[in-house]
């Protein structure tokens, strides 16, 4: 009886003669020269179209070639060479390619704060007080990640950012804090100087005198420090409790006009701006038959 089999022939795929093609990156923190920081991962990629890749090797500073299965990360300090290359399964090895790259120590973690200082200047008189004004000049250093920021608070005042010697001209006794933040982060614990101003009149253009130690508004003390504004004028005296107001809500809102310049200028924060101008709500001021327990 007749019996068959049957089968296909294809055309024969040319000789796979190409090797693979190759590449490698290195990735890692950077210091500003380009050195790795710490540790350094060099990973490789490999591709044939024709037989498909078969393996791929690398060599780290000259040491015998081995299997690579996964990025490799270098965290000896130094200078380094990775070499590389891959076969496929004809048989064709790539042209060994390298990356060459610097692993450097990374720096311990900064806990330290800066270290600060302050310097006061000014003319003094014989009992040790600033005669007119005296200038408070704040320094900072840090060994480990450099400094941030500088910041002081003058009379109790918000902390604000110091960039230049700061000049206090208005008579009394102050109290200045300063302190220091480095780029990791630490504040330092803040620091004070007292110094105590004489014979320093008050700017003429203030609306009246007002060296009441605390903001009152009306008879209300609030217990804000009445402290001394950019245009040398204190709250107190920007306020004008003691003039003759039209009404009531129009001294209302003067007062409110007053704390948001004085916050947005950083002489105070958002709490003593809501204490104030709660308290002018609260007062006499512009109101009728107001008595003079506010004087």
């Amino acid at each position: 009886a007749v019996k068959s089999v049957q089968f296909t022939v294809v055309a024969a795929q040319p000789e796979d003669k190409t090797p693979p093609e190759t590449s490698a990156t290195v990735s890692g923190t950077k210091d500003a020269s380009g050195n790795y920081v710490g540790s350094a991962t060099v990973t490789v990629a490999a591709s044939d179209a024709e037989s498909g890749v078969a393996k791929v090797e690398y060599s780290l500073d000259g040491a015998a070639y081995a299997a690579y299965s996964a990025p490799v990360q270098v965290s000896a300090v130094g200078a380094h060479t990775l070499s590389y290359r891959a076969s496929d399964k004809a048989g064709n090895t790539s042209a060994v390619k390298s990356v060459q790259f610097t692993v450097v120590a990374a720096q311990p973690e900064d806990k330290t704060p800066p270290e600060t200082s302050a310097t006061v200047s000014g003319t003094k008189d014989a009992s040790g007080n600033y005669v007119g004004s005296a200038t408070v000049t704040v320094s900072a250093s840090d060994a480990g990640s450099g400094v941030a920021r500088i910041e002081y608070s003058l009379d109790g005042g918000p902390y604000l950012q110091y960039s230049a010697p700061v000049v206090i001209d208005r008579a009394g006794s102050h109290v200045f804090l300063y302190r220091a933040t480095d780029k990791a982060g630490n504040t330092s614990t803040p620091k004070s100087l007292s110094l105590t101003v004489v014979n320093s009149e008050p700017p003429t253009d203030c609306p009246e005198r007002d060296d009441r130690a605390t903001v009152f508004v009306g008879s209300i003390n609030t217990g804000i420090p009445n402290r001394v504004t950019a245009d040398g004028c204190t709250i107190n005296e920007l306020i004008e409790d003691h003039r003759a107001w039209e009404n009531h809500g129009t001294f209302v809102s003067r007062v409110g006009k007053v704390v948001q310049t004085l916050k947005d200028e950083g002489v105070i924060d958002q709490r003593e701006a809501a204490e104030i101008k709660k308290a002018a709500g609260q007062s006499d001021v512009g109101k009728p038959n107001r008595g003079s327990s506010d004087a």
